[in-house]
């Protein structure tokens, strides 16, 4: 997303309202006050679901179920026809769908041919395909369909390249590709050719060292490549792996696999290409070790340039064993992860947290009807749990119900206690079908209706309006599962100087390790995220940003649409680029208990959060947080947090700031400013959504903002003590 700026005005802000403020439910899936109504109980009008006949219908590539409703031309459960076996009869192959009733036999011709090298080095025996005994660099093109496998094994210090010129190649028993010994394998798909290759086996073990996991398995460097389409699909296990480095380059590539679809354990490199991966139960692009080569060169980086890259995956979409670059502005990077993405079949639906409602005494029982479709639906009862004094004279009954989320929409029915729950036919009230608000974790019921909100909010300080607060039973992304769903990880650094970004995913969305380990070279790792350019979206159900070192904005333009706690790292620096942070708790988090922990010395910089705005975890005297430069806005919603938030105080020596948070809490904290009386200017204001606020010093306009929600409290102005606060 990009924001235009003038001199004056901080319009990084207003290119984020468009989708925050004024479609607050198309742009973060709820607004701050996120209130409903209850529908008539005999009122049975619903969200329109697609219905479909339950007969499979096909062609030679997909099958899919017609529609019954109106919407005749939806194709319901459209997939690629899924193969368990091939077989070769009479130099015929076969192979059946084991999902519909599409059946297939064609004539089973292979074209091998020497273009370079030693010729007449290959031989067939059965179902494998050998390639041995070169005595120099060859290459040789194959073409036809295959139903085995192909092993290379040739003289390590010589190099061999395979061309796939139409190749079709099926194997159930051994994976496809198997690279034994050579210099470097080359695998090419030459140009306006369609390739593919398709592992149909069982599930392979990571302990069973007899057997490889990839469809494309090489013990020695891999390069994947060519102007053809290449597509690779493994059933059970993994991708395309090496032992060794593996680079792809300008290749029209697509891995559909279990497990991981591209691991090179020493590094990956994208160069060119365009490239979509599918892991349903894996990692997209995986690498192992981070020791120093026999050459002296570092592993484990996973290198991305001239890439249009799309990845969904269950876990991780890069995982790195040291570092993640990304560089050239033509780069397009789009992960999704979790249930993000569509094809996940590990997701968090298998996670232990729990849902609440809230109301304000005991008087009714609740249930909770997760629906997808008519035929796929299921209850769940929501159980008294605790009450909590919210402050003012209330008092909240809470109710808790465990998380269904691969379920699209839910439903909230009201019953009395002498009606029985988990049914649709006797019951007080109801909501409409309705999406989870995933910034929350608590549905408030009143007489009115019902409003989104956090169990936090009550818990740790009554009427924190975005959530967040001092802290409940929960912390961060209440609904995480068993493993990593990062979007971007790296054990070391993440670097990123140009190019498009823009993940999804159901952990933090950038992330790097320095867990306190060494690396397979010896070093402690930084753990820093360093952005130079590029465009950078995140939607993260818990840290957009998160560095367990230094996260650092020197340019380009970062936007957190969705977040926990928008930037976290041990020292948060902005000096240059444009940064937008929403979150549901701090936008922006300093852990550093010395020194400098956030520093704003340069560039845009917008956040919209529920807990504090900015928060210095450092203990030293006006130094937590530094000032020196940039256009900053920073909105807290929440009144038992403050805009501003350091444990000892901060500084400006530069640079226009404007705090904005509500009345009461800890809004003192925003005015801790070694030199306030003579930089700062402070004034209570009752604003509403939508409403400008504008700053002038002098007559002058220097910044204005437009209000995503509204707010009765204190409105704190740096860069002058004579500036004045309008609201029009």
């Amino acid at each position: 997303m990009r924001y235009k700026k003038t001199a004056i005005i901080l319009l990084i802000c207003l290119a984020l309202f468009f989708t925050a403020c004024n479609k607050p439910h198309d742009g973060f899936g709820g607004s701050n006050t996120g209130s409903g109504n209850f529908t008539d109980p005999t009122d049975s009008t619903v969200s329109h679901e697609h219905t479909y006949n339950g007969v499979w219908q096909y062609d030679e590539t997909n099958h899919w179920q017609a529609a019954t409703c109106e919407h005749t031309e939806e194709k319901g459960y459209l997939e690629e026809h899924r193969y368990e076996s091939v077989t070769i009869d009479n130099g015929y192959i076969s192979y059946d769908c084991t999902v519909c009733n599409y059946s297939n036999k064609e004539k089973a011709e292979l074209s091998i041919v020497c273009l370079e090298g030693t010729e007449g080095c290959y031989s067939i025996t059965n179902d494998t395909i050998t390639f041995t005994g070169i005595t120099a660099d060859s290459v040789y093109a194959i073409s036809g369909t295959f139903a085995g496998n192909i092993v290379v094994d040739v003289d390590e210090n010589l190099k061999f390249e395979l061309e796939m010129q139409g190749l079709s190649l099926y194997s159930s028993a051994v994976n496809p590709i198997t690279v034994l010994n050579g210099d470097k394998f080359t695998l090419t798909a030459k140009k306006d050719t369609i390739n593919t290759i398709h592992d149909l086996r069982k599930t392979i073990g990571d302990t069973d060292e007899m057997l490889y996991k990839g469809a494309i398995y090489s013990h020695i460097d891999l390069d994947v490549k060519g102007k053809g389409t290449l597509s690779v699909i493994s059933e059970h296990n993994n991708g395309i792996q090496t032992k060794d480095d593996l680079d792809v380059k300008n290749l029209t590539l697509t891995v559909n696999c279990q497990d991981n679809a591209l691991k090179g354990n020493d590094s990956v490199t994208l160069t060119g290409g365009n490239i979509t991966l599918i892991a349903k139960s894996g990692d997209g692009i995986k690498t192992e070790n981070s020791d120093i080569s026999d050459k002296g060169n570092q592993r484990g980086t996973v290198m991305i340039t001239e890439s249009i890259l799309e990845i969904n995956a269950a876990c991780d979409g890069i995982d790195a064993a040291y570092n993640v670059v990304i560089d050239n502005e033509s780069t397009i990077i789009t992960i999704n992860t979790d249930k993000y993405s569509e094809y996940s079949e590990e997701v968090t639906d298998v996670s232990e947290s729990v849902y609440y409602i809230r109301y304000s005494n005991q008087n009714y029982k609740y249930s909770i009807k997760y629906y997808n479709s008519d035929e796929d639906y299921v209850w769940e009862n929501a159980v008294y749990y605790k009450s909590v004094s919210g402050g003012r004279g209330e008092k909240y009954c809470y109710y808790s119900f465990p998380i269904r989320s691969k379920y699209q929409k839910i439903k909230l029915f009201v019953y009395s206690s002498s009606q029985e729950q988990g049914q649709e036919e006797d019951y007080q009230t109801c909501t409409d079908y309705i999406s989870w608000n995933t910034a929350y974790d608590t549905i408030a019921v009143s007489s009115r209706g019902y409003s989104w909100t956090n169990f936090t909010t009550i818990t740790g300080n009554f009427g924190g309006g975005f959530g967040g607060g001092m802290g409940g039973i929960q912390d961060g992304n209440t609904d995480k599962g068993d493993y990593s769903t990062k979007g971007i990880k790296a054990a070391n650094e993440i670097i990123i100087n140009a190019g498009a970004v823009s993940i999804k995913s159901y952990d933090d969305s950038i992330h790097a390790n320095n867990d306190g380990g060494t690396l397979d070279n010896g070093e402690n790792p930084t753990g820093n995220v360093s952005i130079y350019g590029g465009q950078i979206c995140v939607y993260s159900n818990d840290d957009g940003l998160h560095a367990d070192g230094n996260v650092s904005v020197f340019g380009g333009e970062v936007s957190v649409l969705h977040s926990y706690e928008g930037i976290e790292g041990k020292t948060v620096k902005i000096s240059g680029g444009s940064t937008s942070i929403v979150s549901s708790d701090d936008g922006i988090n300093g852990t550093g208990t010395n020194g400098t922990s956030i520093s704003v010395s340069g560039g845009d910089l917008y956040v919209y959060a529920g807990g504090d705005g900015i928060d210095s975890n450092s203990t030293s005297p006006y130094n937590g947080i530094t000032f020196s430069g940039g256009k900053t806005v920073i909105i807290s919603t929440s009144n038992g947090n403050s805009a501003i938030d350091s444990e000892r105080g901060y500084s400006y020596t530069g640079g226009n700031v404007l705090a904005i948070m509500p009345s009461g809490g800890m809004n003192k904290e925003t005015t801790n400013c070694s030199n306030f009386s003579s930089v700062g200017t402070k004034t209570v204001k009752s604003v509403s959504s939508g409403t400008t606020v504008a700053v002038s010093v002098s007559s002058e306009t220097v910044m204005t903002v437009e209000m995503p929600c509204g707010i009765s409290g204190m409105f704190v102005y740096l860069g002058s003590n004579s500036a004045t606060v309008s609201a029009s």
